[in-house]
């Protein structure tokens, strides 16, 4: 019995191992901020491999993937600054991460407008959007005592 008490830790030790080195995480040994913005990142590059910023990605030129990467990486990070004690600094890889968010939004802006059609049907050339022209609203009528103005 004794020798059964003693094996079962080792055992247990050498799964353990044994897990560790086929690529297991243990999740007692992670931190749900590393994870979260690890997530945004690998969101961003998704992302930026959608929107034609990555040649190696096969699937790109996807405007609703790239979306959906843009807007759960910026919800990440905005989630993440959202938790941070009163006065404390953003630290330096989040300020890096908001960045690159802010170029690949506006790379994101620029494929949108490219791919809008002008007026004669044809993509890339998106005319500057024009305001209607106002107008005025009718004067409603005043009442005089002489009559109606």
């Amino acid at each position: 019995m004794a020798d059964d008490e003693t094996t079962a830790p080792d055992a247990a030790a050498e799964a353990a191992a044994a897990a560790a080195g086929e690529g297991q995480i243990d999740l007692t040994q992670i931190r749900v901020e590393s994870l979260m913005l690890q997530v945004a990142s690998e969101l961003m590059s998704i992302g930026a491999g959608q929107l034609g910023m990555i040649p190696e990605m096969v699937n790109g030129g996807d405007a609703f993937q790239a979306s959906l990467a843009i807007a759960g990486a910026d919800a990440l990070i905005h989630t993440f600054l959202g938790v941070l004690p009163e006065g404390t600094p953003v630290p330096q890889p989040v300020e890096d991460l908001r960045r690159a968010l802010a170029e690949l939004q506006l790379a994101f802006a620029d494929a949108v407008q490219a791919s809008v059609p002008d007026e004669a049907g044809e993509p890339g050339a998106a005319a500057a959007p024009t305001a209607p022209p106002k107008q005025e609203p009718p004067r409603p009528k005043i009442w005089t005592p002489g009559g109606d103005v």
